[in-house]
């Protein structure tokens, strides 16, 4: 029986025979039971004497546990609400005798509560909890964290949860998580979820539909277990070699979230969020075209079915046959030189969406779309607007995001603005305009007759995010290109020259396997990882195709982990990040608007000859390892030296009693950060 039932069960016992009238209340809380009282005989209402509960209740004690999940039982609302039921309702038990067990039942439910929230150690404030069927409903939008317990996963769980994000951290080894997180406090309102003994690389024990309940992303940041053996020599600790960790563990994890994690959509969801198919619904428009300002250009907007047929000086018999409307009429550039239409003040709600989608059928111009916000109504000319190509004469759908909306006064760029908030967004406005921004001219523009055609009206889009990040390791491609290339290996940078257990082949096996699961993914190539923080912070910069080195600090790679979760532009695409190495870049730290931008500025893997890079090379066996004297002619080499220098001089001072820069006498999780490109 769990600890919550032993603790229900001594609140209240009959003096008599000592038995428990709350024996099976347990049940009712952990197991779906019905909770009956057990000696009708005895009672009456005098003789129910709760016992009082002197002490806090203590958390669980972590050696109660059935096989990897460590069992608690804070209790449901729902299911307190069933007791209390129950015991209002029983003809046995009724008036101060209920009023008695119910008070002591309260105490015992919230003394649980707040032992339940902690692990023994931990401070109030982080609130851990272990995996638990009997709530469903508490674990919602979940990151499933692989290496949670190692230096980066410890990290990135933390940078999770203080974003707002629920965390289940995983851990091979018993009592790691335990280990890693006590003492820690929580920085934000997400809740911590900590799943013990989760093996990687046991397929079978992956496939577990209670741990991937509530996951709807899922953080990879596993690699090799090396260290001290117990006969004192190093080596792979409980065999987990990076073949076993990088290459069949990542693809463990591969299959199990492609099973039960839904498929990729490959188009945005996109939602209506202002019909325009009838004249009704034209109502809130109004025209704003140059006259305002004594220019001469003119438009119309009505719907394509009063249009239908129409015969006019545009157009000859234009036939319409879609739902929707049309906007058109004529650009003078003479005083002016724009058209305009905008909506009265509206009651939106735009913070769920990702963007504007439009499905438009042109006339090869460039236009724009206008959003107002509550703060800018009473402010002239101040809005934000996106611009969007079109085709002559062909239908294209158009995806606006948040980030492309740049916010300008007078047709000129506002540095001073604060970013588009979708929330605050009551009006919204189509504008053709021979400006582009700050005076620039629109190069697409076209004075005379214009048309655009618009169906069913304004959408909302909501873009996938990556629900499988990886973090690897830079000079893995560059590795499987080298291939069995023994002379182009010789040339290129220690880490590929010295490839330590083929870490590097391994590595990359499992990106290709995130890369092939199906699911949207994004896979962050780390470069050397370092804890010095001297001349910090860096700016971080990204590129594509493996062709740079240098350094990043854990917790710089964790805030980019959540800021790609978050982030659409990050789907399907592999990027090598790193400090940026220029002189201005130091003492300056990255906002999340500038980690988005790293994305922003990459190109999905499908798409990388677009910008001259070819496509992603086939996994390759490792090559056979260095001889011994080669080993060491690769270790002379003065960048690792300046390394391994730098390596002593952290470990040095972070550790003053000589242990391991991760705190474990030397020995390295496979839970960790990926540690291999420190050589680069």
């Amino acid at each position: 029986m769990c600890r919550f039932g032993k603790e229900v069960m001594r609140l209240a016992l009959c003096p008599r025979c000592s038995t428990n009238l709350l024996a099976r209340a347990c049940c009712r809380l952990c197991s779906g039971g019905v909770m009956q009282s057990t000696c009708p005989q005895h009672i009456q209402a005098s003789l129910l004497r709760p016992v009082p509960i002197t002490q806090p209740f203590r958390p669980l004690s972590h050696s109660v546990r059935s096989s990897r999940r460590v069992y608690r039982c804070p209790p449901s609302a729902l299911a307190v609400q069933d007791i209390v039921d129950t015991i209002q309702s029983s003809p046995v038990i009724s008036g101060a005798a209920a009023t008695t067990v119910i008070g002591a039942l309260a105490a015992a439910l919230w003394g649980l509560s707040q032992a339940s929230s902690m692990t023994e150690g931990s401070q109030p404030g982080l609130e851990v909890q272990s995996f638990q069927s009997a709530q469903p409903t508490s674990r919602k939008d979940a990151v499933l964290v692989f290496g949670a317990s190692g230096r980066l996963g410890t990290q990135v769980v933390a940078e999770l949860i203080g974003a707002g994000r629920h965390v289940v951290a995983t851990s091979h080894k018993a009592d790691k998580l335990e280990q890693a997180f006590a003492g820690e406090k929580a920085k934000g309102p997400g809740r911590l979820y900590l799943e013990n003994g989760v093996d990687i690389t046991d397929s079978a024990a992956l496939m577990s539909k209670e741990l991937w309940q509530g996951i709807s992303q899922v953080v990879t940041t596993v690699g090799p277990a090396f260290g001290r053996q117990p006969d004192g020599g190093m080596g792979y600790i409980d065999n987990m070699t990076s073949e076993r960790v990088d290459a069949e563990g990542i693809s463990n994890i591969a299959k199990a979230a492609k099973h039960f994690l839904s498929a990729q959509r490959f188009q945005p969801e996109v939602e209506q969020v202002l019909s325009m198919r009838t004249a009704a619904d034209l109502e809130v428009w109004e025209k704003l075209d140059d006259t305002i300002m004594g220019g001469k250009s003119g438009s119309y907007l009505q719907t394509a079915e009063d249009l239908h047929g129409f015969q006019g000086d545009y157009k000859d018999k234009q036939s319409y046959e879609f739902e929707g409307s049309v906007w058109r009429g004529e650009t003078i550039t003479d005083g002016g030189g724009f058209c305009g239409a905008r909506t009265q003040m509206l009651d939106l709600n735009l913070q769920r969406f990702d963007g504007i989608s439009l499905r438009v059928k042109g006339d090869g111009q460039t236009y724009k779309f206008n959003l107002k916000t509550a703060d800018q109504m009473n402010v002239p000319e101040s809005t934000y607007q996106a611009q969007y190509d079109t085709i002559d004469g062909e239908w294209t759908t158009v995806y606006m995001p948040w980030h492309e909306f740049v916010p300008v006064t007078r047709a000129q760029y506002d540095s001073k603005a604060k970013p588009l908030d979708p929330a605050q967004v009551k009006q919204i406005g189509l504008v053709l305009s021979r400006f582009h921004y700050n005076s620039l001219p629109n190069q697409r523009f076209k004075p005379g007759n214009f048309e655009l055609q618009i169906a069913d009206g304004i959408a909302g889009f909501k873009s996938e995010r990556p629900r499988l990040l990886m973090v690897s390791s830079a000079a893995v491609e560059r590795n499987a290109i080298i291939g069995d290339d023994l002379e182009a290996r010789k040339k290129d940078i220690p880490i590929v020259q010295l490839n330590p257990g083929g870490t590097l082949n391994h590595k990359y096996t499992g990106e290709t396997a995130v890369r092939g699961s199906g699911l949207p993914y994004s896979v962050l190539r780390s470069t050397g990882i370092t804890d010095k923080t001297e001349g910090g912070p860096f700016l971080l910069e990204a590129q594509q195709g493996d062709a740079i080195s240098g350094n990043i600090s854990r917790h710089e790679l964790a805030r980019l982990v959540v800021t790609a979760l978050s982030t659409p532009e990050a789907a399907g695409k592999t990027i090598e990040v790193r400090r940026s190495e220029a002189a201005d870049a130091r003492g300056m730290s990255d906002s999340t608007a500038q980690l988005q931008r790293l994305f922003y500025s990459s190109t999905q893997d499908r798409s990388r000859a677009q910008i001259g890079l070819p496509p992603m090379p086939k996994p390759v066996p490792p090559p056979p390892p260095p001889t011994e004297e080669r080993t060491k002619e690769i270790l002379s080499d003065d960048r690792v030296q300046a390394v391994q220098s730098r390596e002593r001089k952290e470990r040095s001072n972070s550790n003053g009693n000589g242990a391991s820069s991760n705190g474990s006498q030397g020995k390295q999780s496979s839970d960790a950060a990926p540690e291999v490109p420190r050589l680069q």
